[in-house]
């Protein structure tokens, strides 16, 4: 008997060492930040320290994304847009890296994300322009899809949008992704038809304003609602007000994912929000960091910041906000108290790079 039970628990303890080596020696949550000049930078949700720091091949980090079958597996936008990397966290390197544009024509990526059905296609919403001896002519934006399966990557399909359009979401079933800009336009991943409208600068709705969108960040990793700032001019007084709008990515666009909320108070700059995992609160920042009420919209706290930050992110457990962008520092904040808990110095500059979580 004695001996059946060493042997199941040497089982035991042989089982948990291989899990253990397969995965990072890091916290459950796992913040990333791309950097200015060719870092990477990867830091503990428990320690609230920064442990590793991967050099890229290209300068400019901008937007990344990761597959969700493999953690470890990021893929980011650098050389001011030129190419997309793929790094191995664990190994904290690069694995490989391939370029966006080819003979006369010039892209550079805006925002990238993989298909959640189909983690090996790659979405690149992309700007173009083609580069002929005596001009340069501007071409119509497109969304290039490659298949990460092939080495080098694939294009697939090249997906017309319009014009002034900044960032991707994928619905997290996989059937439609978001375009955001002057206004969202939603479109089937497969077929590359649009199938659905969601009007800001052009409002679809009676009586609303046309809206002036700030989108640069996807903040939407915890709660799975994305939620864009907003600002307008009301034509009844003529003030300018704050507001906001969300894409419930649990959601299909059919089932009523976006809502635009125009009037939340006065118009003052605030750069971007995240909406607490339990969508009972949302924070938000830029030279001050708010906390309100998701259902009522009402102002619950404020927090001083010590210079401007650009972005903000949350926690799993919805207990810190992560303040960064604009600069070499961190912020960390206590959701209940809004007290100041924790300022890290990061190696390099972030400024308008994203600041996503992973959960583990």
């Amino acid at each position: 008997m004695k001996r059946s039970v060493f042997f199941a628990l040497a089982l035991l303890g042989t089982a948990l060492l291989l899990a253990s080596g397969n995965a990072p020696a890091l916290g459950k949550d796992i913040l990333l930040q791309g950097m200015l000049h060719n870092k990477f930078n990867v830091l503990d949700g428990d320690k609230d320290e920064i442990v590793a720091s991967i050099e890229t091949r290209g300068k400019k980090i901008t937007n990344f994304t990761w597959d969700p079958r493999d953690l470890d597996k990021i893929y980011t936008i650098t050389d001011w847009g030129q190419q997309i990397e793929q790094l191995d966290l664990k190994g904290k390197k690069v694995v490989r890296t391939f370029r966006m544009g080819s003979g006369d024509v010039k892209v550079r990526a805006l925002d990238i994300e993989l298909n959640p059905a189909n983690p090996n296609l790659l979405y690149a919403l992309s700007l173009r322009q083609r580069w002929l001896p005596d001009e340069i002519v501007d071409m119509t934006p497109v969304v290039i899809v490659f298949d990460l399966a092939a080495d080098p990557p694939k294009v697939m399909k090249e997906i017309e949008i319009p014009r002034g359009c900044t960032n991707i979401f994928f619905g997290y079933d996989g059937s439609e992704f978001y375009i955001t800009g002057r206004d969202v336009f939603v479109y089937d991943p497969m077929t590359g038809k649009q199938v659905n409208f969601f009007g800001l600068a052009h409002p679809t709705t009676t009586g609303v304003d046309p809206q002036i969108s700030l989108n640069i960040w996807r903040l939407h990793d915890q709660s799975g609602m994305a939620m864009v700032l907003v600002g307008s001019l009301a034509s009844a007084n003529n003030l300018p007000y704050q507001g906001y709008y969300t894409i419930d990515l649990r959601k299909k666009s059919t089932e009523g994912s976006m809502r635009l909320v125009t009037d939340i108070g006065p118009l003052y700059n605030q750069f971007s929000a995240v909406v607490s995992p339990d969508r009972k609160y949302y924070y938000m920042v830029l030279n001050k960091v708010e906390k309100r009420d998701f259902a009522t919209n009402r102002l619950l706290a404020t927090a001083d910041v010590d210079k401007s930050y650009y972005t903000i992110q949350i926690s799993s457990d919805g207990k810190k906000v992560y303040l960064g962008g604009g600069g070499d520092t961190i912020l960390i904040y206590d959701t209940e108290t809004m007290k100041l808990l924790k300022r890290l110095d990061t190696p390099g500059d972030a400024v308008l790079t994203h600041f996503r979580v992973q959960s583990r």
